[in-house]
Parts: C-alpha cells; sequence; structure tokens
C-alpha cells in the first residue's frame, strides 16, 4: 500500500475522484427524478461530469471522456430549458454504472476491460444526444497520449452505434432551473485544463485524504501523545513533594542547633533552591497544562475525523430502492432520518450490506402492490424508513415499512413443518421467539424464490454482519401496518467511555455502555450462589476476578462494590473511576482472549485491558445460578452444553434436554463455548456449525485437541446436509452428526442417549 498521495498513481487518484463523482451524480439525479431538484442540483450534476472529463482526459481513458463529454452536454442542456425526464435519469445511471464498474478494477485489468465494452459505453454516450443538435464525435486526446506515454490505457476504438431512448415518462425540470439557463453557457473545451487546475487546488484546499493505514497510525500517535501530556503532569507533583521535602530539610537544620558559621550558609543555599523549584514547580505545571490541553485538542481532532456522517455508509440505498420497486412494480419512497449522525469509518463500511438486504427484503416481502395497498384503505405509494440515531452512547438504526407485515401464524406452520421444534413447544412460543425464527439459515416464509429474495439466507446474513461488528439486530411486526428491524451498534470502534475496576488488584476497564449501574451492597442468600436485589430483582453474584482467573477467594463479609450488566452483578475490588480510552486492537495472532475485548493505556503509559462483558456474561450464564461449578461436578444429572447462534434453536433443545432430566448451559457460538469448556466440566458438547466468532468445526477441533476435553463427546447439529459437511464433522471428531432439516425429537434424544446415558425425567408441569 502506499504511504500518501505523493505516490498514489494517476489511476489511484481518478478512482478516488471517480467514487466522489459517482456518489453525488447518483444522489442528484435521483433528486432529480423525484421532482426534488433545484437549479443547485442540475449545477452539481453538470460540475461532477465535466470534474470526471478532466480525470479521465489526465489519464487517457478516452472512452470515459466521451461518455462524461455527453453527460454534461446534456446536463447544460437541462440548465438551458431541455428538461431531464425519468428516461433521460435511467440512462445516466446507467451511464453511472459504467463508471461504478471502472472504479473496481485494478489499473492492469482497465485497458482489456475498455477495450471489450467500449461499444456498449459508445452507445450509452450516444443515447444523450441534446434533441436539435448535430451529434459532436469525443473531442481528440493524442496529443495529451502522447505527452503522457505511461497513461495506464490506451484509447479505445470508436463505435457510432445508436441506441433509441426509451419513451419519456414525465419531465421534471426544477423551477429555478430557467434563471440560470442565459449565464450558465457550456465551458469551453479549450480551457478545461486551466479550470481543471483550479478545481483540483479548490479540492486539495477543502479535503485531505489519508489511506487507512496512515490514519490509524495518526489516531495511535495521538493516542500516545495524550498520555505523554499526562505523564508530563505528573512531573509537577514529583517536583512538588521535592519542594516540600527540601522545607521540611531547611526546618530540620534551623532546628539542629549546628554550629553558627555553618547554619547561614546551609540556610542561604536552601532558600534559594527552595525559590528556583517553586519557579520551576509554576513553569512546569503552565506548560503541562497546555500540552495536556494540545494534545486533547489533538486527539479529538484526530478521533473526529474517523467519524463520518451516516449518509456515507448507504449511498446505494436511494438507487436500490428505486430499481427493485421499480422491477417489482410498487410505489415506494425511500425517507432517511438521522443522515448526519456521526459513526465510525470502520462500522460505516460495514452496513451499506445489511442495509441493502433489509431494503430488498422490505419492498419483496412486506409492501404491497398498489392496487393491494388501495383496496386496504393504504396510500398506493408505500413509505419505507431508515432511520439512524445515537441512543444510550449507541448507533440504532431502524429500517421501518408500512407493508403487510409478517404473518406470525405462518411462521409458527413453517417451524413446524421444517421440524425445527416440536408442534407442542411452537404452540407455547410468542411472538418474539417466534420472530427470531426469520434469522436461521434457510429459513422463508416464501414457498418460491425469486431474483430478488427468497431464498432465505439474507437475514441471516445480515445477522452475522451485524454481530460481527459488535451489534445486534431485532425485528418487530404489526400485523396490516408493517414490520420494523433495529440494529444496534457501536458508535466508534476507536474511543470508548469506560468504568475503570480494580479486581484483585489488577486495573481493567468496562464500556460504560454496557453498564447497567453501580452500587455497594451486601450479598444475600446461599454463600455458594450469593444474590443481590436492584430494580425490583434479584441478581446473580460474580467475583470478577474468578472469571478472569485471577482468584477463587470468596466475597468478602459486608456490602462489596457491585457491577451490573446483562443480569449479573460483578463484584469488584474497587470502583477506580471513568476515563475515555482510545482503543487498541489485540494482535489477531493471540486468538481470542476469553473476556477481553481489546486493550488501551493508562494516564502512566501502561496497558490497560478493555473487558468483553458479552464474553462474560455469556460465560456466566453457561453455569445455572443456582448452582457452582462443584456443585455441578456433584450433580446425578449429565451436564450438557449447547452451542447454537440463534436464541430460538438453543432454547428449543435446552427444554428437550432438560424436559428428560439433564442440566443444561448454552452458548451462542464457538468461542463462548470454549471458554465454558475451559472452565467447567461438561458430559456433552452439542454444536451447530456455521456461527460467528468460531464455528462448530474448529470447536470441535480445539476439543479434540485439548488433553483435558478430548474424551467428551460431540453431536453436531447442523442445518448442512451434504454428505461432504456430514464427512467433515465426523473427521473433526464429531460421534453423531443430525440435520435440523430432518430433525426428530426421538433420534436426537436417542443420540444423546447412547453416548452419556439417561437422566432423570423432569415431572410434568415442569417450568424448564
Amino acid at each position: 500500500m502506499s504511504s500518501g498521495l505523493e505516490d498514489s498513481s494517476l489511476f489511484d487518484l481518478f478512482r478516488m475522484e471517480a467514487e466522489e463523482q459517482v456518489r453525488v451524480l447518483q444522489s442528484e439525479l435521483l433528486r432529480v427524478e423525484s421532482g426534488e431538484a433545484t437549479a443547485v442540483s442540475l449545477e452539481a450534476l453538470m460540475r461532477a461530469s465535466h470534474s470526471l472529463k478532466g480525470a479521465a482526459r489526465i489519464v487517457g481513458l478516452d472512452v470515459i471522456v466521451t461518455l462524461t463529454h455527453a453527460m454534461e452536454d446534456r446536463f447544460v442542456a437541462a440548465q438551458q430549458g431541455q428538461a431531464l425526464d425519468s428516461a433521460d435519469v435511467d440512462r445516466m445511471l446507467a451511464a453511472t454504472d459504467w463508471l461504478g464498474k471502472l472504479q473496481s478494477l485494478a489499473e492492469a485489468e482497465t485497458a482489456p476491460w475498455l477495450a471489450e465494452n467500449a461499444p456498449a459505453i459508445h452507445a450509452c454516450a450516444a443515447a444523450f444526444h441534446v434533441p436539435g443538435e448535430t451529434a459532436q464525435p469525443a473531442p481528440e486526446s493524442t496529443s495529451l497520449t502522447q505527452q503522457n506515454p505511461q497513461s495506464p490505457v490506451a484509447s479505445a476504438p470508436d463505435s457510432t452505434s445508436e441506441t433509441p431512448a426509451p419513451p419519456p415518462v414525465r419531465a421534471v425540470t426544477p423551477a429555478a432551473a430557467a434563471s440560470t439557463a442565459e449565464s450558465r453557457p457550456a465551458p469551453p473545451e479549450r480551457d478545461i485544463f486551466s479550470q481543471q487546475d483550479r478545481e483540483e487546488r479548490s479540492a486539495r484546499e477543502r479535503n485531505v485524504r489519508l489511506t487507512a493505514d496512515q490514519f490509524d497510525q495518526m489516531l495511535s500517535l495521538s493516542a500516545e501523545t495524550l498520555v505523554s501530556a499526562r505523564q508530563l503532569a505528573s512531573w509537577g507533583s514529583v517536583l512538588d513533594r521535592n519542594h516540600r521535602a527540601i522545607g521540611r530539610s531547611l526546618q530540620m537544620l534551623q532546628e539542629s542547633g549546628e554550629s553558627p558559621h555553618v547554619l547561614p550558609a546551609v540556610r542561604g543555599e536552601l532558600e534559594r533552591q527552595v525559590a528556583m523549584l517553586a519557579t520551576q514547580i509554576a513553569d512546569l505545571d503552565q506548560v503541562s497544562r497546555a500540552n495536556e490541553r494540545i494534545a486533547e485538542r489533538l486527539h479529538r481532532a484526530v478521533l473526529a475525523g474517523r467519524l463520518r456522517p451516516f449518509s456515507e455508509g448507504i449511498t446505494g440505498i436511494s438507487r436500490l430502492v428505486r430499481d427493485t420497486a421499480r422491477e417489482l412494480g410498487k410505489s415506494v419512497k425511500l425517507e432517511v432520518h438521522g443522515e448526519t449522525t456521526r459513526v465510525d469509518r470502520d462500522i460505516l463500511d460495514r452496513l451499506e450490506a445489511p442495509l441493502s438486504h433489509l431494503v430488498n427484503n422490505a419492498i419483496d416481502h412486506g409492501i404491497e402492490a398498489p392496487a393491494a395497498r388501495s383496496s386496504a384503505g393504504k396510500p398506493a405509494e408505500a413509505r419505507l424508513l431508515l432511520h439512524a440515531r445515537h441512543e444510550n452512547g449507541r448507533l440504532v438504526i431502524t429500517v421501518r415499512d408500512d407493508g403487510h407485515g409478517i404473518d406470525i401464524e405462518q411462521i409458527r406452520n413453517r417451524v413446524i413443518r421444517r421440524n425445527l421444534a416440536p408442534a407442542d413447544t411452537v404452540a407455547g412460543l410468542c411472538e418474539a421467539e417466534l420472530l427470531e425464527f426469520l434469522f436461521l439459515p434457510g429459513f422463508s416464509t416464501r414457498e418460491t424464490t425469486s431474483v430478488i429474495s427468497g431464498r432465505g439466507v439474507g437475514l441471516n446474513v445480515v445477522q452475522s454482519m451485524v454481530q460481527e461488528a459488535g451489534g445486534s439486530v431485532t425485528v418487530s411486526s404489526n400485523p396490516g401496518a408493517g414490520t420494523a428491524f433495529r440494529l444496534t451498534l457501536p458508535v466508534t470502534r476507536s474511543v470508548i467511555r469506560a468504568i475503570r475496576v480494580l479486581a484483585e488488584g489488577e486495573l481493567y476497564s468496562i464500556p460504560m455502555v454496557r453498564v447497567d449501574h453501580v452500587a455497594q451492597l451486601e450479598p444475600e442468600g446461599d454463600p455458594e450462589a450469593p444474590q443481590v436485589r436492584w430494580n425490583d430483582r434479584l441478581h446473580p453474584v460474580i467475583v470478577l476476578a474468578s472469571m478472569l482467573g485471577l482468584s477463587n477467594q470468596p466475597l468478602p463479609k459486608g456490602p462489596v462494590p457491585l457491577l451490573f450488566s446483562g443480569g449479573f452483578a460483578f463484584a469488584v475490588d474497587r470502583f477506580v473511576d471513568q476515563a475515555e480510552l482510545s482503543v487498541r486492537r489485540l494482535d489477531p495472532r493471540l486468538g481470542k482472549i476469553p473476556g477481553v475485548s481489546a486493550a488501551s493505556l493508562d494516564e502512566n503509559g501502561l496497558p490497560l485491558l478493555i473487558l468483553d462483558m458479552d464474553d462474560l456474561i455469556q460465560t456466566a450464564a453457561g453455569t445455572p445460578a443456582s448452582t457452582t461449578s462443584a456443585s455441578l461436578k456433584d450433580s446425578l444429572a449429565p451436564h450438557i452444553l449447547v452451542v447454537d447462534d440463534s436464541h430460538t434453536v438453543r432454547e428449543m433443545e435446552r427444554r428437550l434436554l432438560v424436559r428428560s432430566g439433564y442440566t443444561v448451559s448454552a452458548a451462542q457460538n464457538g468461542q463462548e463455548a470454549w471458554n465454558l469448556l475451559r472452565l467447567n466440566d461438561y458430559d456433552l458438547l452439542i454444536s451447530d456449525v456455521d456461527m460467528p466468532q468460531m464455528n462448530g468445526i474448529e470447536l470441535v477441533t480445539r476439543v479434540r485437541g485439548n488433553p483435558r476435553l478430548a474424551r467428551i463427546p460431540v453431536i453436531i447439529l447442523s442445518y448442512k446436509d451434504r454428505e461432504e459437511d456430514r464427512r467433515r464433522g465426523l473427521e473433526a471428531g464429531a460421534d453423531f452428526y443430525l440435520t435440523k432439516g430432518a430433525f426428530d425429537n426421538g433420534s436426537f434424544l436417542q443420540a444423546v442417549v447412547d453416548l452419556i446415558g439417561e437422566a432423570a425425567p423432569v415431572p410434568s408441569g415442569d417450568p424448564s
């Protein structure tokens, strides 16, 4: 990767330019089509195509020069009163698709790609012919190519083929466009370079481009600068202590009764040292305060540069809504709220794919056709809302449609038909539990597939992507009124507000967004399973030091500092303070460290671990609150660990096994299961295959490679039913490989009995 823009090739710079200008073209074209455009929109369109033309000319992309020149002419004509209609917008968007494909190519692939697609691109350009004018050939650029022998792309052959324009649908003329018609002539071709140079200089004054590696390095350096400033501030305290020590020495000498000839000289010297130190301390205090203020401002400025507006992560959503709705014969209006909401660029990069899945799903599955909406008393045009906001230190994104909602009974029937759970169990599931099935791989309410959706993979992909970004997704539905998906994500993965605690004398930090409450309370109940009451609910008390493997010391008598999170109360030695921490990702070679998500530096430059509360909560939840690990070992009921990333599937397996008399713990992915396996003893492991963080095959492989765990029986329960999938699971070390698609309660329980024997069934009516 290049170290900066000065090391980038011209083609790299062109791609950067194209990315920005294509974004402008697409967003403004959709505004034109919706009738919301103004003269400013047409000006932005003309300038974007003009800038692209100049950039393409510089790197010798003659075919692109022809295309963007034709676009520019059409935009100028629109400014002069020849309105753009819906058919024009279609052709313009098709042109931006060509530009988008080009910017995704490697430099070496560009020349053959252009040679292959030149006729189609020229045909696209010819379709922009302004009515009443003679089509002009693309400006010659031979001299430019000769002046730039290292140009990455040779001129592609011209084509005069022309594609008839589709008939206009409706004219959309911004009301203010006519006012600029006479004052906005087409830019003279001969002035292109001088004007382009002026534009590029202006852009450089407004924007600075950095590679991702450079930016991360700057952020790291700014954090270290802040640490250094705080270290400097600590020296003030050191000098102040020295100052007081000298003062005390002077007092001791005065009281010592030494020789009258020696004492005045010593006193005079000490007085001079005290005066000098006092001056130096005052100066140092001023410098350190200024240094810390500057470092703080630097750190915040760099961090602010990492946060980008939400609108930058959804640049293709408007186009997607338009094209999908048109293809399905539906009328949909997209509303985006919170476009300026600031989001970390790493999170932003992960958003477009899951949001695109949800938008496709809403238009295809949720929103009715115009006739059906009218017959239901709804406006023919559906409303699709995309809303981003900050809530309690988290980024919350809602995708809401006003369609027919989700048929809960249809989900219930599909679950039973696919043997995903026993019929009697499914009958007792609430709406929220049934909606969880939508996120299972291969689950769909459609009987048939379509080009748009219906394959049952979209929502599972959405959930996986959101979880990988450190977030969660939930769904709610109101029959006849619509469906809403709620994505909850961290605002940034670069800096967090944290509470710092001591556990067994070690300093740790916990993100504030994962803290529900802190208090100093006295645990009650069984000393082996202490609890504490807060918010009208009993919470199991977990000693944080024992969770981290630091010690197994019992809780002290009396009130203890407790941190409430995820339904548990974590006991610590002491609450230290709150701090804003720059997050440093752990080296991937370390793998996943149980209970730890990242690291930072404290004010003394020492490493400070940031705890992964989700990991700790899941580990704590893996052991029933009413028992300890020791009592589990003595329990007569075999203890089974169930691992599945679907809450619904985990709960189905748990209930079935508990009713058969087994003790059951659960984990939602392979990593959490691995943490539990190392902390507790289990008689059987039942695992899914496709899970985030660590899949089932990796988990079984680790279990078989661990001397203590190698003999534990393993059942794999997966949707994958191909022979090669079965063979892969058995080769990894599974004793049984069962498929969810052909799930049968009897066969499943028989496999459990074959491996670990029977357990005493729970009496009928047990709540389990």
